[in-house]
């Protein structure tokens, strides 16, 4: 599938997501409250963090080795079930020893349905990764929409007819999850060549690429310590129910990396087949039309930002609106640094993407501790902006350095650009 059919195709599955999973998180956020809510944030980022650790990396690793067409992707899912597998009956023995991973009061429940879904997310980005690789562009699609669907539905079901605990919420995650797994597994396996399966096959050059998810797997994961930081600081320096309220404005927020991570994540896929020229200039062009797109809606969010969460998530979440307009441009600027660093993650990344992202964590943490303390959540969102801005003026300086691209190719839109957009915008209008 070609680049631009490709995005035309992932936006329009991705505007669907997109609603679902706006309107199922106004519902979670209502039905929970600010202290459930802020309970849900960190149960979701520990969920987050828990799938990369365990997952090692193996959803760009599955890419890498997808994009290189001499590994089977029969095997590749094989080897994604016994590892998604290995990772529940590890954690399972760890919970039946008397680990506790949340409050008392739902302990037993929540604590085996935080493993359960862990795994199950896992299983689903080394699926997902696989697909990617291959440019089974539409079975990546399908999958993620399956579960974005599930999970509102699931959940619209229990607003209306019994509301929402945490335990039941998280329920309707794991059934989601696990329909996804299944529909991404099913369309790589009946469209896949069949290959002679051995236990020594699937195990032969298994260790050579975990080593070659490791460098996503560190970088990554120093990525989402970034970006869930506040959730997992703000808990014992201000309360959970603050985490509640800075959790609805940091969701909210990034759905302003929707195009770019559609973008981002094509780029990673185009770069990791092909680092040549057409795929430097793919990048820039992707670049300029999300910072096109990105800026205008950052301003119009900065004027009515604070009205259209009081009026989605209600007058308990009015904190949530002020913080939203303070991490606008920052979010902004991450979703520009996400399409600009797809260059680096296709070209196996780098050190400077290690570095990168150790650096922004270093600095989010340093400045929170100095922060927060005086200017409690505000000063968090203020310092999650400036940390952004910060982490794409490295990546732009990098990447000007390293393709020889001028930097305002990057950020200024051109008379081509336009007419590419019109040409995407008739093509959707076909879809």
């Amino acid at each position: 599938m070609r680049v631009g059919a490709a995005f035309v195709q992932t936006l329009a599955s991705q505007i669907l997501q997109s609603a679902a999973s706006i309107i199922t998180g106004v519902l979670i956020a209502r039905g929970l409250g600010p202290a459930g809510q802020g309970r849900y944030a960190t149960f979701a980022a520990g969920v987050a963090l828990g799938a990369l650790i365990t997952s090692l990396g193996q959803f760009h690793g599955n890419v890498l080795a997808a994009a290189d067409r001499r590994v089977s992707p029969r095997v590749l899912l094989l080897r994604a079930g016994v590892h998604g597998s290995a990772v529940l009956l590890l954690l399972s023995s760890v919970v039946l020893l008397g680990g506790s991973l949340l409050a008392p009061g739902q302990r037993s429940t929540v604590t085996i349905l935080f493993v359960v879904v862990l795994s199950l997310e896992a299983i689903a980005d080394m699926v997902r990764g696989i697909n990617l690789g291959q440019h089974h562009v539409t079975g990546w699609n399908v999958a993620g929409l399956t579960q974005r669907l599930l999970y509102f539905t699931a959940i619209g079901a229990l607003t209306l007819h019994v509301g929402l605990r945490l335990d039941s919420v998280v329920t309707c995650w794991a059934v989601a999850t696990f329909v996804s797994v299944l529909v991404s597994g099913g369309w790589i396996w009946f469209r896949s060549p069949r290959v002679g399966l051995t236990v020594s096959g699937l195990w032969a050059g298994w260790g050579r690429r975990l080593g070659l998810g490791m460098r996503a797997f560190v970088t990554i994961g120093f990525t989402l310590l970034l970006v869930r930081a506040d959730v997992w600081m703000l808990g014992p320096m201000l309360g959970v129910t603050t985490v509640g309220q800075v959790s609805v404005a940091t969701y909210f927020a990034e759905w302003l990396w929707y195009i770019p991570s559609i973008l981002g994540n094509l780029m990673f896929a185009v770069v990791a087949a092909d680092q040549g020229t057409e795929s430097v200039r793919r990048v820039a062009r992707s670049a300029r039309l999300v910072t096109g797109l990105l800026v205008p809606t950052t301003v119009v969010l900065l004027i009515a930002g604070r009205w259209v969460v009081h009026i989605l998530y209600g007058p308990v979440y009015q904190e949530a609106g002020v913080l939203f307009t303070i991490l606008l441009p920052g979010m902004a600027a991450l979703g520009i640094h996400l399409v600009i660093d797809s260059y680096f993650a296709g070209s196996g990344f780098p050190p400077i993407t290690i570095w990168g992202a150790i650096a922004a964590v270093f600095m989010k943490f340093s400045l929170n501790l100095a922060v927060v303390p005086r200017y409690g959540a505000v000063g968090a969102a203020g310092v999650t902006t400036l940390v952004y801005s910060g982490l794409l003026a490295l990546k732009t300086f990098w990447f000007v350095r390293t393709t020889g691209v001028r930097g305002r190719d990057l950020f200024l839109l051109n008379r081509y650009d336009l007419a590419y957009v019109q040409s995407r915008l008739q093509l959707l209008g076909r879809v």
